[in-house]
């Protein structure tokens, strides 16, 4: 499971949704862990991806993902698990102007922290390690760290 960034893993997917026969039985499962990144898996009949975000702007993130592995039936049973809330996502890519994906998902943080811990918990610290060194990395351009903290600032006002 070869760590990648979220555009390869899109590019990905787009592909095997392309050649895919079971367009229905795709599912999309989103949620936010406890340093407020997103874990996002998407799951076809056969396999199911994840990719992990953190927000650095208004409308921009940083990712990575990996190809997990086969699904099985209590992993089909999590992704189904959650609210259902639309989702959008809009992947620049190298080839192309951008991979647009749109859509129904569940929302669910338990869901999402079980599949990182109870099924891939090795590759996690890969994630986040590699979201760690690209952050760090772009802390050197003073504009993004000024979004990045503006971002921050947004992240702690909750709600009501």
């Amino acid at each position: 499971m070869a760590v990648k960034s979220s555009a390869e893993i899109t590019r990905a997917l787009k592909e095997k949704w392309d050649k895919s026969k079971d367009k229905g039985d795709w599912r999309v499962l989103t949620g936010r862990n406890h340093k407020g990144r997103y874990d996002m898996f998407v799951s076809d009949p056969e396999r199911i991806w994840q990719l992990k975000f953190e927000q650095t702007g208004g409308n921009e993130a940083i990712g990575f993902g990996l190809d997990v592995g086969k699904i099985d039936d209590e992993i089909k049973r999590l992704m189904s698990v959650g609210a259902p809330v639309p989702f959008g996502m809009v992947s620049p890519q190298k080839a192309d102007l951008a991979i647009i994906m749109a859509g129904i998902q569940q929302y669910s943080s338990d869901s999402t922290h079980a599949l990182c811990k109870d099924y891939i918990s090795g590759e996690q610290a890969k994630l986040d390690e590699k979201l760690d060194q690209e952050i760090e990395r772009m802390h050197a351009d003073p504009v993004f760290r000024r979004r990045y903290k503006e971002q921050k600032e947004r992240d702690r006002i909750p709600y009501l």
